[in-house]
């Protein structure tokens, strides 16, 4: 500091100037003396006020953090504050994003962002429900950053576990957000859980970052822990911040190859392809398969999450087609049927003590795979095995298969390209042959797919047990047609207002048309359900034969009955698993009650989809592009788990 004064200062005490000095009247000594003193006082003055030199101001980078910009409508979540945007991990709970501007539950301003979980009307919950928020954010990479926000957590349940809900959250680098990708969870630490009606005070979190790109996308978490039904999770957040040096320009995410050397910072380069040019194509040499595998947890060492028939590998769904059989999804650390790290997936379809049995029983599961080059050429491998116990005569009695869908969809039985994997010999349950590599080379559709991995069990033959182990699951691009491009990030428009009277707002809010009231809903001693129900009488029941496609859930729809009392009166363990031919016996009636088809109101606008085996309304609204709560308000639905096959909707 001293080296800025230290030139003036010593031209004022040179020998000239104190020799000049001591010619002067003691008067004009004191005047000079105070000169000095006070120009030595300016120049440290003056360092010390002067800012260190820096690359950047220091800004909140996040848009909307307090959430008083406005919310959007985002299709399967709700309520998401403008900026923002959503994801979940589905299962068996019901999600809610919400504007809550109840000012007990706000911590500045006049909004928060609500996250609820709830399992009303579930009897099964799932563990490890997530649900959260994420924005990207443009950053001066290398630089530090610190993250906050304010929250508070509340329940309609108080007893239990005091460590049941967390609150975390994670970072990821780069332009393009991906929430199963993040490593780095950090919990908040928010141990207070409060009376869903009568909430207390916000907790807070501070930590800090280093930017390792141009880009950092933050995420904030829910995690609900365990399935326990009737309970309702609801966590508000505010006040979210992102406080660090802001880029010197607006910095547009670009869209990077995944091969070659493009300089992001190229000011040439544009973030969005010109108007009607054609994606570019990045060589990769011919015949080489390779690169980044779009597959996530495709070694299943990234974890396994509870479902209500096992263990599924994380990012990962997972289907059966019900019947005569037991399914089982489980993570396999037997060293003989892993083949890279220490876990593979397992799936077990098997037949014992079970009678009548079902020929053709799949199960499987399925990935949604972002980031493809339509029409460039791709390799699937994986690596698997199929064993077994029961009807060893039959070399051909299991199989195991992949297919694939454009775009995202749980359908699996829309899949029309089903292909086999030759795995080798099928080998003995308790001595398994070797993990067998299969690869297949396939052109991308778009640019994105949903993957499908299953296996068969052909024969319905009683006391039969398949295993199917997979391991090492990738997709990679091929030489000569190009590689993966990922998708650029995009941000919403600043919100219209309010959105309730903007000409914009049909796109998020669309008009509610008021349904009929379904006729499905029938009762006994109800007009117009004598065609379901015969004269009933005291103690009476009614018995009914299991079809292909029901579930207990349509039953009790069907009939009219609690589900509860249906799984109680037929002792059932598990009500996810009924066979076709199982005989139930219905309370409430008397006689014998043939299988009729569900009653329905007809539709009083829009178009109509008919419910067809293994659909959820969740898949259901995805593929039109609207909200799980928008579907059950057009059809009148209490329960969004509980529908039929044959029942008919409304969709948009």
């Amino acid at each position: 500091m001293w080296r800025h004064i230290r030139f003036p200062l010593a031209r004022l005490l040179s020998r000239r100037s104190l020799r000049q000095f001591h010619g002067l009247s003691p008067g004009a000594q004191r005047g000079v003396s105070l000169v000095v003193v006070l120009a030595i006082v300016a120049g440290i003055a003056a360092v010390i006020v002067q800012p260190a030199s820096t690359s950047a101001s220091l800004t909140n980078l996040l848009y909307n953090g307090g959430f008083e910009q406005g919310f959007t409508h985002q299709p399967g979540c709700g309520a998401v504050g403008s900026g923002w945007q959503c994801f979940t991990n589905g299962g068996a709970v019901h999600y809610g994003f919400y504007d809550d501007q109840w000012d007990r539950v706000v911590a500045e301003g006049s909004h928060s962002q609500l996250i609820e979980l709830n399992t009303y009307d579930i009897m099964l919950g799932d563990a490890d429900r997530y649900a959260g928020i994420y924005q990207t954010a443009p950053v001066v990479a290398w630089e530090e950053y610190t993250l906050s926000l304010k929250g508070l957590i509340r329940t309609t349940n108080l007893e239990g576990d005091p460590w049941r809900y967390r609150v975390q959250v994670g970072w990821t680098f780069g332009p393009y957000p991906d929430w199963t990708r993040v490593t780095n969870w950090m919990d908040v630490g928010w141990d207070k859980y409060y009376l869903r009606t009568e909430p207390g005070a916000f907790n807070s979190f501070t930590t800090r970052l280093r930017a390792e790109a141009s880009h950092v996308t933050v995420y904030v978490r829910v995690w609900k822990k365990w399935g326990v039904p009737e309970e309702e999770l609801d966590v508000n957040l505010d006040a979210i911040s992102l406080v660090g040096p802001a880029p010197h320009a607006p910095q547009h995410p670009p869209i990077l190859p995944v091969y070659g050397g493009v300089d992001p910072l190229d000011p040439g380069f544009s973030a969005q392809p010109p108007i009607e040019a054609t994606p570019p194509i990045y060589l990769i040499p011919p015949g080489v398969c390779a690169g980044p595998n779009l597959v996530y947890n495709g070694d299943f060492e990234g974890g396994f999450n509870a479902v209500s028939i096992g263990h599924v590998g994380a990012s990962w769904g997972y289907f059966t087609n019900g019947g005569g059989a037991e399914y089982g999804f489980y993570d396999d650390q037997w060293p003989r049927v892993v083949a890279d790290g220490r876990h593979s997936q397992l799936i077990e379809i098997n037949t014992w003590n079970r009678y009548p049995v079902d020929n053709d029983r799949y199960a499987g599961i399925y990935q949604y795979i972002k980031g493809l080059h339509p029409g460039a050429t791709y390799e699937f491998s994986m690596k698997g095995l199929l064993r077994g116990e029961g009807n060893e005569d039959d070399p051909y009695r299991f199989a195991a298969q992949w297919g694939f869908l454009p775009g995202y969809s749980g359908d699996w039985q829309a899949v029309s390209n089903w292909t086999e994997m030759n795995l080798g010999p099928i080998g003995a349950r308790t001595d398994p042959g070797p993990m067998v590599h299969y690869s297949m080379k396939f052109v991308a559709p778009a640019s994105e797919i949903t993957l499908f991995i299953r296996g068969w069990k052909k024969w319905g033959i009683p006391n039969v047990e398949m295993d199917f182990n997979i391991d090492s699951v990738a997709v990679v691009a091929c030489g000569g047609s190009g590689g993966p491009v990922a998708p650029p990030v995009v941000h919403p428009k600043p919100p219209i207002g309010e959105c309730g009277w903007a000409p914009d707002c049909e796109e998020l809010f669309p008009p509610i048309v008021q349904p009929v009231p379904p006729i499905a809903e029938c009762r006994p001693g109800v007009p117009d359900c004598s065609a379901l129900w015969p004269p009933s009488g005291p103690g009476g029941a009614c018995t009914y034969g299991v079809r292909p496609g029901d579930t207990l859930a349509s039953i009790a729809h069907r009939y009219g009955v609690s589900l509860s009392h249906l799984i109680a009166v037929n002792n059932i363990v598990n009500p996810d698993l009924i066979f076709v031919g199982q005989v139930l016996t219905l309370p409430g009636c008397s006689g014998v009650v043939a299988p009729q088809p569900p009653m329905v109101s007809p539709p009083s606008a829009g178009q109509t989809y008919v419910v067809r085996p293994g659909d959820t309304l969740s898949q259901i609204a995805a593929w039109r592009g609207v909200s799980v709560d928008y579907l059950c308000q057009l059809n009148g639905l209490k329960n969004p788990n509980f529908i039929y096959v044959g029942q008919v909707l409304i969709i948009p």
